[in-house]
């Protein structure tokens, strides 16, 4: 007898959430030893309450390392356009306004050493043709960990969303260095990536125009799969839990037809 959805997500989760909790005991015995060092006091900087609706955490706020690689296209008054081609005052299109002009442009060069990333808290990853929803994005497109994708109404930084089947990380492997942009505009906005919605360049000072949804950590991670696991009996997920299911399971169906 075929199993139904509900029992193949549940089940699923379930997996996730055993290798999780070797992780989260391994974490706890590390906060453990560093709260007992002489002269910490126990008191973290920085941090962002996330696993609810946040807009904003940690340092500046600046979102400016959170790119897309080169060669990606943008939706531009003119049609599609490389991202390493724009330039301020060139127009591009996005969910919330029709066609704005761009303020400006940033970039940063990601680079490799013996086959690992440098920066390893930003690492890039690849979403699959069709990922994140029927023709989105309508290529495959890669960008970094932190940046936020656009689904069901809520921003989410798609490393959150890895799957190990439609979305990876890239491996640094064969690479010396990976180009990355980012476009910014008088006000934080959603662009429209090779047929995905993904957030312009982010910063502080500016009003999100979309929730923010992000995992704490293990801990919440955690929860988060626990959550899934008994929604084949009560379902009582939150937003960000629903997302990262629906994506897997669009992952998982990929997989399968391969």
């Amino acid at each position: 007898m075929s199993r139904t959805p509900k029992i193949d997500r549940a089940r699923r989760n379930a997996l996730k959430a055993a290798t999780l909790v070797g992780a989260v005991v391994a974490a706890g015995a590390l906060s453990w030893q560093a709260s007992a060092t002489p002269g910490n006091n126990g008191n973290g900087n920085g941090g962002c309450g996330v696993g609810q609706r946040t807009n904003g955490c940690g340092g500046s706020g600046n979102s400016g390392g959170n790119c897309f690689a080169r060669g990606t296209l943008v939706r531009t008054r003119e049609g599609y356009r490389r991202i390493e081609s724009l330039a301020a005052g060139d127009e591009v299109a996005v969910r919330f306004g029709g066609f704005v002009p761009i303020k400006a442009m940033v970039s940063h060069t990601l680079k490799s050493v013996s086959g690992k990333w440098v920066d390893e808290s930003n690492l890039p990853v690849f979403v699959r043709r069709g990922a994140l929803g029927e023709n989105s994005p309508n290529a495959d497109l890669c960008l970094t960990a932190l940046h936020p994708v656009f689904v069901d109404g809520f921003l989410m930084p798609v490393g959150e969303l890895v799957n190990g089947t439609s979305i990876i990380f890239e491996a640094a492997a064969g690479r010396d260095a990976l180009d990355f942009f980012n476009i910014e505009l008088d006000s934080h906005d959603i662009l429209d990536v090779q047929g995905a919605f993904c957030e312009s360049l982010y910063r502080a000072e500016t009003e999100r125009c979309a929730p923010l949804l992000r995992f704490t950590g293990g801990r919440s991670q955690l929860r988060s799969r626990l959550r899934s696991v008994a929604s084949a009996v009560v379902d009582r997920r939150q937003p960000i839990d629903i997302i990262r299911d629906k994506l897997e399971e669009r992952g998982h169906r990929f997989a399968r037809a391969a």
